[in-house]
């Protein structure tokens, strides 16, 4: 049996601590006798590791390989001092964590005394250094990592793992697959949250280690079953050679960005992320994708249709404004044409391939009549010609655009200026003279050349677009609010400051009124964007700017979702509306999506939608079809992680009631971070399968932030096997058992709005009311210094003059997370043990949600330093201040 110790009893004295982390031993639970994760079971050094893993030998080697040859590199620049240093602290690290695991307090007690001593004694230049190698170490363990978790996917392929493709259909081969996936449709939003603290060029130095020590170990694969040659070793001695470049390349170039990323900057990341590893591994994975479904449900009818979109791929990057003025009209205006003409760029590869490989002349006629000038002329040779002319204006439109920003494109696209070709702007327009060359080679005897090079560029097509990805705007509730006041203002029938003196229910009538007159307030509506008069800061006059581009200006299908954050009322969502139909937006209308991400909010949620629905004209207006964003992050904040995650759970099944009384298709968007603290969980499959029943039907859109795009997606396979795990996940869910049981048992609803409210309350009590709590928050962690890191274009508060409550929700976490106490994780969490044992023991074995949060739970529990936060109090805090974090540890 399995079930972790969840009391707050985290003693920090020399003493306590190791009764803190034996969470291996054998715990109660409110008298329920269980056993939590046994620490000793998991392997503790690379020899432990590759015994319980036969391909645990190649990390071992790729780890040595890299220290190695960094400790080279630290001895030739600086000498081996340095290099003796960092040995012996690391040395002394692992004799201490070696007594943890052991037990052994007087010598855990010993070390860490011993380590900390030696610490202290050193200058700044040399704890500069020494941080800079352990850093550097352990990065490159990391890209060791990397190679090791390829050879691992590599090896379990086709053994059906529950978490994928294939042990799910395996699961699910008695039902309708094939439909299930050809109509569910998963959406990645990458966005730009500052969480990625390396620079773009060590990433890239970190992804070629990785590539480098891959080659290694497929070398020292092919030696072990033949014999080495000369040419092999003078391979890897080259191979070898070029990753000490990359290490010594990597010591010697700066840590930090010493200028602020801007947003255009950030967006051109998350293109590259696209450009370097999803753009082959996205047709990869629907390849294989197929070929599971063939092998599986039998034929080949039983694979995707061509057209089937189930994985699409969009952006926050250039669009979202919230908290950041970085990012305006302009801005974004920029982000949409870079994005349009690297697409362009890709698709001109991709074409100039094409037209190489389909060099027939058979044809169906029609097809011949379209595309040839004549007989004699190739014509998926003439197809490809057309279409690489359009995108070549594509390019010049571009360019036009960026000119317009006052940008110069640095890249050069090759191709002169066909006369009469003109620019592709929606995605109809270069996939459909595809999907006809499919066809014609089909009918002409081709089958297998059209499901080449040919299927995967319609895929790509289908996936990416001409924008690559899609941009969401997303703007605060608040804003928009001084935009419509000031757009009132501007008609001469109403006060300034009459919109805020309204009710909900007056705004929604006035507004579902006007929506539904279809006339314009203001025929100048434009003009409000430079008026400083009427709105003299100079965001609420970006709004203006923004819808203004977004309706007149922007290619369609430049925009995916209008997401407006701090949403608490149906008026917030008619507002944006109405902005958008004043700016003149017609046909090409973003989804408007209301983000609840406080405990209010979302309690409120359902209720402001039944309003919104109710609301005149609205359904229509929107097709039946509603996208609601669920936030995590500032809602963990807001309550404290377990109040926030029930809220959210219960406040997804009720909106879905709402939707569904309606009649309305709803899609719900998950803003989770990396971090536990954020909504993160690494176990995707099973994080899909923790949402409510019947919330997600096929439908799912979610965020990956910072340095989660490089690890989920940095690498083709690695983004394969994400890309796989999420695919399964939402097609497990579609028949998961728990579907039609949607009324959970009373006693599991009444326990947890119970232990919700108790754990809502002592978290706020600490964060809100404890006067002592943000001095010494400022005084323990690095929220400070965090905020002043070049990380991200964004400030790390809302409101600058605000305090905690304004706090981004990422150096709230990461700032917990530098002293090893993780305080959002657990604080407010012990109050589970107020569950009747029983009851908790039947919600953990049946209800998914529950075991998915306790286990997450347990894990931040285990990784959770009382006393190295100590350490921090004892060298940063103040004395006056010091009694309250020892309140907070025990």
């Amino acid at each position: 049996s399995k079930f972790p110790c969840l009391s707050s009893s985290f003693l920090v004295s020399r003493r306590g601590w190791s009764r803190w982390k034996k969470v291996r031993m054998l715990r109660r639970f409110g008298g329920v006798a269980v056993r939590g994760l046994s620490s000793s079971a998991q392997p503790r050094t690379f020899e432990a590791l590759a015994a319980s893993d036969s391909a645990a030998a190649g990390l071992a080697r790729s780890a040595r390989t890299v220290g190695a040859m960094l400790g080279d590199c630290m001895s030739k620049k600086q000498g081996s001092a340095l290099l003796e240093r960092v040995e012996q602290l690391r040395k002394k690290g692992r004799a201490w964590r070696k007594a943890l695991a052991d037990e052994d307090e007087a010598a855990a007690c010993a070390t860490l005394e011993e380590i900390t001593s030696d610490v202290g004694k050193m200058s700044d230049v040399e704890l500069r250094d020494v941080a800079r190698a352990f850093a550097h170490f352990l990065a490159l363990l990391n890209a060791a990592e990397q190679e090791y978790r390829v050879r691992r996917l590599e090896k379990g392929r086709g053994t059906g793992k529950v978490d994928s493709c294939a042990g799910t259909i395996h699961l699910l081969k008695d039902k309708d697959v094939v439909k299930a996936l050809s109509t569910q449709r998963v959406e990645i939003v990458l966005t730009a949250h500052p969480t990625e603290v390396h620079r773009r060029e060590l990433l890239t130095k970190h992804r070629r280690c990785t590539e480098l020590l891959r080659e290694l170990e497929t070398m020292q694969t092919t030696q072990e079953e033949s014999d080495e040659s000369s040419s092999s070793s003078f391979e890897r001695d080259e191979v070898r050679r070029e990753l000490r470049g990359v290490v010594d390349a990597l010591w010697g170039s700066d840590d930090l960005r010493r200028t602020k990323p801007t947003p255009q900057e950030e967006a051109k990341g998350g293109i590259a992320v696209i450009e370097t590893s999803l753009w082959d591994a996205v047709p990869s994975f629907l390849r294989r994708l197929d070929a599971t479904c063939r092998d599986l449900l039998g034929g080949d009818s039983k694979t995707l249709p061509l057209t089937s979109t189930p994985l699409k791929i969009a952006s926050w990057m250039g669009g979202d404004r919230d908290g950041n003025p970085n990012v305006t009209a302009v801005v974004t205006r920029e982000v949409v044409a870079a994005q349009r003409r690297k697409g362009a760029a890709m698709y001109l590869a991709l074409l100039e391939d094409l037209r190489l490989e389909l060099s027939m002349r058979d044809a169906t006629d029609d097809f011949i009549r379209k595309y040839a000038d004549s007989a004699q002329q190739e014509p998926y040779a003439a197809l490809c010609d057309t279409l690489a002319a359009r995108l070549r204006a594509t390019v010049r439109w571009a360019d036009a655009e960026l000119a317009a920003c006052g940008v110069v494109a640095a890249e050069v696209v090759g191709g002169g200026e066909e006369k009469g070709a003109t620019p592709l702007f929606t995605t109809a327009e270069l996939l459909d003279p595809l999907l006809e060359a499919h066809a014609s080679l089909v009918a002409t005897g081709y089958a297998e050349v059209a499901d080449g090079a040919l299927k995967d560029a319609i895929r790509r097509v289908g996936c990416f677009g001409l924008q690559l990805a899609p941009l969401d705007l997303r703007q605060e509730s608040t804003r928009h609010a001084n935009a419509m006041d000031a757009l009132r203002v501007a008609t001469g029938k109403y006060d300034a400051g009459s919109w805020a003196l309204m009710s909900e229910e007056e705004k929604i009538v006035w507004l579902a009124k006007e929506l539904n007159d279809g006339r314009p307030l203001l025929r100048n509506f434009d003009a409000l964007a430079s008026d400083e008069q009427a709105l003299p800061d100079a965001v609420d006059r970006d709004v203006i700017a923004t819808c203004v581009y977004a309706a007149t200006k922007a290619p369609e299908e430049s925009f995916g979702a209008y997401v407006i954050s701090q949403a608490r009322s149906a008026a917030d969502v008619l507002a944006v509306e109405l902005l958008l139909a004043e700016a003149g937006m017609v046909k090409k209308k973003p989804r408007i999506v209301p983000l609840f991400e406080t405990l209010d909010d979302l309690n409120n949620a359902p209720k402001q939608l039944e309003a919104l629905f109710s609301s005149e004209g609205y359904l229509d207006r929107v097709g039946g079809e509603q996208e609601i964003m669920v936030g995590y992050s500032d809602s963990a904040k807001d309550a404290g992680r377990l109040a926030a995650s029930y809220a959210q759970y219960v406040a997804q099944e009720e909106m879905r009631r709402v939707a569904a009384k309606f009649d309305v298709e709803v899609t719900f968007f998950h803003g989770k971070g990396g971090t536990v603290g954020r909504g993160g969980n690494p176990q995707t499959y099973a994080a899909v399968l923790a949402h409510p029943p019947n919330t997600i039907q096929g439908r799912f859109r979610v965020t990956e932030q910072g340095e989660m795009i490089a690890f989920q997606f940095g690498e083709p396979k690695l983004a394969e096997r994400t890309l796989d795990v999420y695919t399964a996940g939402v097609l497990r869910d579609a028949y998961r058992e728990n579907n039609d049981e949607e009324d959970l048992p009373q006693t599991w609803r009444d326990a947890m709005v119970a232990v919700s409210d108790v754990s809502c309350a002592e978290y706020r009590n600490v964060v809100r009311e404890v006067p002592d709590f943000v001095p010494y928050f400022r005084a323990a962690t690095p929220e400070l210094e965090l905020g002043a890191l070049n990380v991200g274009s964004r400030p790390a508060k809302r409101n600058p003059k605000g305090g905690v409550e304004s706090l981004r929700a990422i150096p709230w976490i990461f700032s917990w997370s530098q002293t090893r106490l993780n305080l959002p994780a657990w604080l407010g969490v012990a109050k589970l043990k107020d569950v009747d044992p029983l009851i908790a023991r039947e919600m953990y074995d049946k209800w998914t949600w529950f075991k998915t949060n306790v286990d997450l739970i347990e894990t931040l529990l285990a990784r959770t330093e009382p006393h190295i936060a100590k350490l921090y109090d004892d060298a940063l805090v103040p004395k006056e201040l010091q009694p309250l974090g020892a309140d907070l540890r025990t």
